[in-house]
């Protein structure tokens, strides 16, 4: 499939700016001032594990806000994610992140690390799906890319992804939400929060459900995605207690699925699926207890534990695991002089129970650190960061990780930086001791490790011009990659005895390399536009043959939001261009995405709203097919994303 006719892409642009202008033209009075973000104003903490401003961190760093979901709203993390220009890629069931063109991403709620030591979404071992946790209880969403080891350890490879849930407000509020839309698509929610000056409580229940969506495929013709139906039960309590000085902090979080398991298509073209009929049925929980000593919140005790249960048979083979995390940590923050130390020491112990076509799989690992920061003050706007952790983990010993960050505050809305860091990601349990006839581990396979070199500035240039640039460069030197199992006889249904079994080996050397523009401009009270550009090359020296790290997604991104707010009305339109891509691996070379979301507030308690997504109706994907020896393992086109759909929703809260 082509790039849609220039022509179609014009009407397309055009009629997107005709509805915001019959909207401004409609209304004219008050509108929202704080449309573009102070970059003094916005707070962090999960940069270097203090609370602090954007303006002081030597990082590249998204922060997305409670109001952003709102304006947005977007139905799921995913989707706020990927409008705020963080890659995910959705396989199945499952949505995962991709920060710097890599997906070992560190995933965690409110300071909690949230990875399995196991396969969560099948074909990357790294990935967890981000879905799972609901998005009607975040109060933001902060996005740290580039190597976090040294503050949290293994995983956190090309980033961390932290999510931080609501608390109470005074007094008591409930909000209430359903939304409908194409294929059968509907979604109910409710919330409930208060407090007083003691205590706070917030409280979410979310149910949705989709059936099959439809995709375009090469040709042109739509077809229905089997087993790609949604069916997702949400609930989330917080409670937090105030002591003086003090807060008590407690959190639960329980997520069924029993979604669709279509991974992928064996024929794009008929829409005929792998393994028809499954369904993944998965239950995850999560309790968490949070003792912070002042309201810095950098001193504080945690515990927590996470399960995750799951029956998902794939194609007719009969699987299910129980899965279950234990975690303690304790920081303690001082000040000295000009700087300010956080130290703290972490242990994390996970458990795998799996049966898998009748043969069991039980293993446990335990992991212990300790780990120290120093945000040195320089003087004249000068910030230098210096952490290391020390990480000992059953399986492979004692390993140190260390970052170095430079940053130099020009002034209260400028700041440019630089920084170095190591990381470390462990092979998974899975990896290193499956013995099925699908797979087989192989316990002598060695940690990943890296370094990476971030280099950045963001501005307020002007009250209406805000920019951002920064470039990376990363190594990953023993990359883990799969050889996928086969059938001598390609009859492995009827006489699976003589299947070979794939297992993970490492590899050579993993490169990467990207640029990051942004600007956004506030053309009136009224209009906003933002600009931006991506650039990312993946390559690796891969000697096995088998499942290049060359994918390279989305080696060319650009993107346009316009956005009209004024009165009741906000009108944001969204348009993202990807070039570059490999025929031989993707349907096409390029594809363009407009998405549209239309907000009406009838009064202060309620609004309306209505999206329209992949309006331009393409026919593309995010995940490529893998390879074996050069040859594509499944057809182009297998992992087809949604094509052109609409959600309309109400909110009121009372």
């Amino acid at each position: 499939m082509k790039l849609t006719h220039p022509s179609a892409v014009s009407k397309a642009v055009l009629t997107a700016l005709v509805v915001s202008a019959i909207s401004g033209s409609v209304w004219a009075a008050d509108y929202d001032e704080a449309n573009l973000q102070d970059l003094g104003k916005v707070v962090l903490v999960t940069a270097s594990r203090l609370s602090e401003e954007k303006v002081d961190v030597p990082a590249d760093t998204t922060v997305i806000t409670a109001k952003d979901i709102e304006k947005g709203n977007f139905n799921s993390v995913s989707n706020a994610l990927k409008a705020n220009n963080v890659t995910v890629v959705q396989k199945g069931f499952a949505s995962y992140p991709e920060l710097n063109g890599d997906t070992r991403v560190l995933v965690m709620v409110n300071g909690r690390k949230m990875n399995w030591d196991h396969l969560v979404v099948s074909g990357s071992e790294n990935s967890i799906d981000i879905d799972q946790f609901p998005i009607e209880n975040i109060e933001r969403i902060e996005v740290v890319k580039g190597p976090n080891s040294a503050l949290y350890g293994e995983r956190a490879m090309a980033g961390v992804i932290n999510i931080i849930t609501k608390e109470g407000t005074m007094g008591q509020k409930t909000t209430a939400k359903a939304e409908v839309g194409s294929w059968g698509y509907w979604k109910t929610g409710i919330t409930t929060q208060g407090g007083d000056e003691k205590n706070g409580y917030f409280v979410s229940y979310s149910k949705e459900r989709q059936d099959d969506y439809h995709y375009k495929d090469a040709n042109g013709n739509s077809h229905r995605f089997p087993d790609s139906e949604i069916n997702h039960d949400n609930i989330t309590a917080r409670f937090d207690h105030y002591y003086a000085e003090d807060k008590l902090s407690l959190d639960f979080s329980y997520s069924r699925r029993n979604d669709g398991f279509g991974i992928n298509l064996t024929d794009p073209l008929q829409g005929i699926i792998y393994g028809k009929g499954m369904k993944s049925k998965t239950t995850d929980m999560s309790y968490g207890v949070t003792y912070n000593f002042g309201m810095d919140e950098g001193t504080f005790v945690r515990a927590y534990r996470n399960t995750e249960k799951a029956n998902t048979p794939f194609a007719g083979v009969p699987y299910e695991h129980d899965l279950t995390m234990f975690g303690l940590e304790g920081q303690k923050m001082w000040k000295l002089g000009n700087h300010t130390l956080i130290g703290g020491v972490t242990y994390n112990r996970e458990t795998i129970d799996e049966v898998n076509d009748g043969t069991p799989f039980g293993k446990d690992a335990n992991s212990k650190a300790v780990y120290l920061e120093d945000k040195w003050d320089l003087g004249r706007g000068w910030i230098a960061n210096l952490g290391t952790r020390y990480e000992h983990h059953n399986n492979f010993g004692g390993d140190f990780a260390s970052h170095v960050g430079l940053n130099k505050k020009i002034n209260d809305k400028t700041h440019a930086y630089v920084s170095w860091g190591q990381a470390v990601n462990n092979p998974t349990m899975k990896m290193l001791y499956s013995n099925t006839k699908w797979w087989k581990g192989d316990p002598d396979l060695k940690q990943e490790k890296s370094y990476t070199v971030t280099l950045g500035v963001d501005s307020e240039v002007t009250d209406k011009l805000s920019v951002s640039a920064s470039v990376f460069t990363s190594r990953i030197k023993d990359a883990l990659v799969w050889i996928p199992g086969y059938d001598p006889d390609n009859d492995y249904i009827k006489t699976p005895d003589d299947y070979v079994a794939g297992y993970y080996t490492n590899s050579g050397l993993e490169k990467r390399r990207g640029l990051n523009l942004s600007a956004t401009y506030q053309v009136n009270p009224a209009w906003r536009v933002k600009a931006g550009y991506r650039y990312l090359y993946v390559n690796s020296n891969d000697t096995t043959g088998s499942l290049s790290a060359f994918y390279n997604r989305q080696p060319n991104t650009y993107s346009l939001d316009v956005t009209y707010e004024k009165n009741r009305w906000l009108v944001n339109n969204n348009f993202t261009y990807v070039t570059g891509r490999a025929e031989t691996r993707y349907t096409d070379s390029s594809y363009l995405l407009w998405n549209i979301n239309v907000n009406y507030k009838i009064n202060d308690s309620t609004k309306i709203y209505a999206q329209g997504l992949n309006l331009t109706n393409q026919s593309y994907e995010v995940e490529a097919p893998g390879t074996y020896k050069g040859y594509n393992m499944y057809p182009i086109g297998t992992f087809a994303m949604p094509g052109r759909h609409y959600v309309v929703g109400v909110e009121h809260t009372f």
